[in-house]
């Protein structure tokens, strides 16, 4: 084989193989189209991610509706390798983000303050029971841990949550299948469920007192689709689709919130720039959302190495 051939095909295994090193976002744990491809044995590799979210939509503070507009910006270092347990395909890694919050709207008129520093740290473990490359088709098996670790102020929770931590440990499983369909066209089917322990030290919508109880929330439960498709050896284009469901909250004991029934849609493009450097970008935006506070979009720039 000659060395472009082999650098090609190290590409197109890499582009298949390398998502775990770069997915998860910090509320759902949405999965690129063919991260559940199991990756080869001992590659390594570090990323780091600039993320954009906006939300916009009315906010209930003091038990009445106010115009508000949250934008999220995040830049994540993450550092992940492959491995083998039992004879089974493992993926590891550990992802450090900084955060900094904008708010704008009626919101910011209240003299809400927000927060920017570390955010809260998160590891991961994957295994693949399954994995035939013949046929194109996998199964993994994965488990993640959010650490409190972020900057986390009680006075950033008046009305929402504005620190880069959440002040508690959250835990998500979460199970995959990829299939082949053809040489370019994949397709995959995940779902998850992130638990969360309590916080003790959240403000919320009284803000006559700022006082801060404890904020309860219930499992959250995500269910994700996507095609992907090969264009060359070097750029893979993707479309999603994620529902997400669950996580009722309360304050302070009361009455519980009505669940997450939220709907996104996403677009991915990842390309190879050289046999060991690739770049990958993501837009996605909400198809149908029953909360006041709307994800309008989200998009993430993204650069890896890997040896």
């Amino acid at each position: 084989m000659r060395r472009s051939e082999r650098a090609l095909k190290w590409i197109a295994l890499s582009l298949s193989c390398l998502g775990l090193v770069l997915s998860a976002s910090a509320s759902a744990l949405d999965v690129g189209a063919r991260d559940v491809i199991a990756p080869p044995a001992g590659i390594a590799g570090v990323s780091i991610a600039v993320r954009h979210r906006n939300i916009e939509g009315s906010a209930k503070i003091n038990q009445t509706r106010i115009n508000a507009r949250i934008d999220r910006k995040n830049i994540d270092l993450r550092y992940g390798r492959a491995g083998v347990l039992a004879g089974l395909p493992t993926y590891g890694y550990v992802n450090v983000p900084w955060v900094d919050y904008d708010i704008g709207g009626e919101a910011a008129g209240l003299g809400l303050s927000t927060g920017h520093g570390l955010g809260d740290v998160a590891i991961a473990g994957a295994i693949w029971p399954y994995s035939d490359r013949q046929k194109g088709r996998h199964w993994a098996v994965a488990a993640y841990g959010i650490l409190p670790t972020g900057e986390y102020d009680s006075a950033h929770t008046a009305g929402v949550n504005l620190n880069p931590g959440n002040n508690r440990f959250a835990g998500i499983l979460q199970s995959g299948v990829y299939q082949r369909l053809s040489q370019r066209l994949g397709w995959m089917g995940v779902a998850d469920v992130m638990v969360f322990e309590d916080n003790d030290e959240f403000i919320g919508d009284d803000l006559a007192g700022r006082q801060p109880g404890r904020l309860e929330v219930k499992p959250y439960i995500t269910y994700q689709t996507a095609l992907n498709y090969q264009v060359n050896p070097a750029l893979n284009v993707a479309a999603s689709y994620y529902v997400d469901r669950g996580a009722k909250t309360r304050q302070r004991g009361g009455d519980w919130t009505s669940a997450v029934n939220r709907d996104r849609y996403g677009f991915n493009a990842r390309l190879a720039l050289s046999p060991t450097w690739q770049v990958g970008l993501t837009y996605k935006s909400t198809a149908d959302d029953v909360a006041g506070l709307e994800i309008k979009q989200f998009v993430r720039l993204r650069l890896l190495r890997f040896w």
